[in-house]
């Protein structure tokens, strides 16, 4: 595998990452070999891929890694460790070619411009010429990052095997600060941002959750799960419980076709809430 140049851009383009998905699938089978999931100095990471220091590339390959979702850090300086993501060790590890395809095409759809130019584009992308005009002109890119990202765009696409049948779905996720060659903090804005669908090669069944009446949850998957991955589920759940439960006053009332009250007291009609009132 032959790696992509790491050049130093001028100017400031947006985030993007600096090798392709292939390339950071063999940073993280590197990693994953010696460490498993545990957290890993990132100074002996670098290491490890034949660095000597965290500028340059080495800083640049940390961040693809993050931008892939391929890995998770905390801390800074010499104090700052990494390891390998979940989603990584399903790519890695996975026996079920169907399952880990599918967690290629999520990694290489999980940087925000990836998504984007999958959602406007999908596999029938222009002319480099054209899409180089579109990232300088209205995505900020500089010419000489619109020359590097777009080839390592292409590549990543064509690894992961994305085709037409592979759909976007619409999510609220933190947004991405512009960086430069280097990995910045990252600010705490939200934004609209495409999450891939891969119905096409993963087998997803939909079931409605009754919460109350009137009231149902859609859970989307490849059902059914392992012991693990519905514990893994859960977990995930209840760490979003802040962005996805409110108390119960503060939720507007909504009334479904039937006339039945889905915030506030369960069950309440509006018939007969409006009876109750004077």
């Amino acid at each position: 595998m032959t790696e992509m140049p790491l050049k130093k851009k001028k100017g400031r383009s947006p985030s993007y990452p600096a090798i392709t998905l292939e390339q950071a699938v063999t940073r993280a089978r590197q990693l994953y070999e010696k460490a498993r999931q545990h957290k890993t100095p990132a100074g002996h990471v670098i290491k490890l891929w034949g660095y000597a220091s965290m500028n340059g590339p080495a800083g640049l390959n940390l961040a693809a890694l993050k931008k892939f979702g391929l890995l998770e850090d905390e801390g800074q300086g010499p104090d700052r460790f990494v390891w390998i993501t979940d989603l990584a060790v399903n790519i890695l590890a996975n026996p079920d070619e169907r399952e880990k395809l599918a967690s290629i095409k999520t990694a290489a759809l999980n940087p925000d411009i990836h998504s984007e130019l999958w959602a406007k584009y999908g596999d029938d992308l222009p002319l480099d010429d054209t899409l180089e005009w579109e990232l300088t002109r209205d995505r900020g890119f500089t010419e000489t990052g619109a020359k590097e990202f777009i080839p390592e765009y292409r590549a990543t696409i064509v690894f992961a095997q994305l085709g037409k049948s592979d759909t976007m779905e619409i999510q609220d996720v933190p947004e991405d600060e512009e960086v430069d060659d280097q990995e910045k903090p990252q600010g705490p804005r939200t934004r609209r941002r495409m999450e891939p669908r891969m119905s096409a090669t993963t087998e997803v069944d939909t079931y409605f959750v009754p919460i109350a009446r009137g009231l149902n949850i859609a859970v989307e998957g490849p059902f059914p799960l392992t012991e693990s991955q519905w514990e893994q589920f859960q977990s995930v759940l209840t760490a979003m419980k802040p962005a996805l439960v409110v108390d119960e006053e503060d939720v507007p009332p909504v009334f479904t076709k039937d006339g039945i009250l889905s915030g506030g007291k369960d069950g309440e009609r509006i018939d007969e809430l409006f009876e109750s009132q004077p």
